[in-house]
């Protein structure tokens, strides 16, 4: 009974030692730490098994430790972002007083906001124009929005003959609805008197309300970062 027992015992430290070894192919292995045995000189003892390319270590100099993986830079992505702006022009500068026609001076504020427009249509980034006209509070409510109705048609009209896509131009004529100095200038003048002087006074302190509005609605491409991988 005692020699089976030794037996047993011889067999299980040849299992261990032959799995120490199968650990670490090619060196000689410390059953008790499992660490490669190393001579004095520090360096590891190599068996007749060894083989470098299959099974070198590290630790023992016969392989290169993993370098770390970097994560490739992920390229900026374009991204359409929606703008809108509004330009607020003077009707006293595009059209004479109560009148729906151009003057010839006009153009001098309408040509930068074609070069404008058409810039953006060219690249595919213009979404649409809405041009407003609007009035002062003088006069009846049918002659304004007549009137600012015909002044946003003629902004419109000069637009699209200078090659603004028709398609995206819209004009509405909003006449006194917005009219933001009539109270104003009514408290300034309480007593209407009819005479040249005031008349001109009157229509110099609501000038502001006679006004185009072109809004612009498009989109610019901007560059935004994206998250690594």
């Amino acid at each position: 009974m005692t020699k089976q027992l030794k037996l047993s015992a011889l067999v299980a430290a040849l299992l261990v030692s032959a799995s120490a070894f199968a650990a670490k192919p090619g060196y000689a292995v410390d059953q008790s730490t499992d660490g490669v045995v190393r001579n004095n000189y520090g360096e590891c003892w190599r068996t007749s098994t060894f083989d470098k390319a299959a099974n070198g270590l590290v630790e023992c100099g016969d392989r290169e430790a993993a370098k770390p993986v970097v994560a490739a830079p992920v390229a900026p992505k374009p991204v359409l972002v929606p703008m809108k702006e509004k330009v607020t022009l003077s009707a006293k500068v595009l059209f004479d007083f109560n009148k729906s026609t151009l003057r010839a001076d006009a153009k001098n504020e309408l040509d930068p906001l074609v070069a404008k427009l058409k810039a953006h249509a060219g690249q595919g980034h213009l979404t649409g124009v809405e041009i407003d006209g609007f009035t002062d509070f003088m006069g009846s409510d049918k002659l304004n929005n007549a009137l600012s109705q015909k002044r946003a048609d003629a902004v419109k009209s000069y637009f699209v003959n200078e090659g603004v896509p028709a398609e995206k131009v819209t004009s509405v004529g909003k006449g006194k609805a917005e009219a933001k100095m009539s109270e104003e200038c009514k408290a300034k003048f309480p007593k209407y008197v009819k005479n040249k002087k005031q008349n001109a006074e009157i229509k110099a302190c609501i000038e502001s309300d006679r006004r185009v509005e072109v809004v612009i609605d498009a989109v610019k491409e901007t560059m935004v970062e994206q998250p690594a991988k």
